[in-house]
């Protein structure tokens, strides 16, 4: 019996579209001015696949999760068999009236705890997804602003399978430099945190 559904997959919901300038009047000016934007797009769905922190977070939030729910499997198969156990007494009639209303309070208050100790689970796998979704969008809004500022983006839009972008040209594509800027990143600071231990 799973005590977790498919929804607490750990889903990080990028946002990978980025303003540029404040261009005032932009909507009342000429057409010609659109021929000077200068635009860039990310492959969202590759950046979720290849940055290295979101996958290293992705496959703990995922460990753990598959810990909670074979803890919680453990702890229903026990209250079956006490459940059992108690039904093939009661069916014998070796037990009181007394005891048989008690030893059913007693199974129905273990089985509320179970579940209160699922609901208990869920919500905190819900709150560290979250708190790890905005630590890692954080990290990715600080690099596309700098990318943005460096090469002079106007706009830096998310280009995803199904998304609103039906089709982009190959050559707005940054996709691999946020990816490889994002990782180096990463391993540039995890040498610093080990000698911080040291």
């Amino acid at each position: 019996m799973k005590y977790f559904c498919s929804a607490f997959f750990f889903v990080c919901a990028l946002i990978l579209f980025t303003s540029c300038k404040d261009s005032g009047s932009g909507a009342t000016q000429g057409s010609g001015d659109s021929s000077s934007l200068k635009i860039a797009f990310v492959n969202g769905d590759s950046v979720l696949f290849n940055y290295k922190e979101f996958r290293k977070e992705s496959e703990a939030m995922e460990q753990k999760q598959r810990s909670l729910e074979d803890e919680l499997q453990s702890k229903g198969a026990a209250l079956e068999k006490e459940i059992m156990t108690y039904q093939q007494k009661a069916q014998t009639g070796t037990m009181t009236g007394k005891e048989m209303e008690a030893r059913e309070k007693y199974l129905s208050s273990r089985q509320e705890a179970i579940l209160a100790e699922r609901d208990r689970m869920a919500k905190e796998i819900m709150k560290e997804t979250s708190e790890i979704n905005k630590r890692l969008q954080s990290v990715l809004q600080d690099k596309l602003k700098k990318i943005k500022e460096d090469e002079g983006y106007d706009y830096i839009l998310s280009y995803v399978e199904g998304g609103p972008v039906l089709i982009a040209d190959e050559k707005f594509d940054i996709t691999e430099r946020v990816l490889r800027e994002l990782n180096e990143e990463e391993s540039t600071a995890a040498p610093a945190d080990t000698s911080a231990k040291k």
